[in-house]
């Protein structure tokens, strides 16, 4: 199962940096002489962008942070030396 957690962060990760990326490149560009439509348009347009980009790169850190937990779930062992053991006392 740490190997399913593993692909899952490293897929969140990068689907939320390439999203980024994308939502960062088609940033929509405003005009020089723009009536008031034109401007509250674009103004509705950055808004929806800059909010996929947080969202992008709040997918992109919990993918960042599940792959952490990932790597700690590898490392811990099942079992170990220090169990307890219990005997049943002596009958007579």
């Amino acid at each position: 199962m740490d190997k399913r957690i593993f692909a899952l962060g490293i897929a969140m990760l990068s689907a939320g940096i390439l999203f980024w990326a994308y939502f960062n490149y088609n940033e929509p560009a405003g005009k020089p002489d723009m009536t008031e439509e034109d401007t509250n348009a674009f103004y509705a347009q950055m808004v929806i962008n800059t909010s996929l980009k947080n969202i992008s790169q709040l997918v992109a850190g919990l993918g960042f942070f599940i792959t952490l937990v990932s790597l700690g779930l590898k490392r811990r062992k099942k079992g170990g030396v220090g169990k307890s053991i219990t005997q049943k006392p002596a009958q007579i």
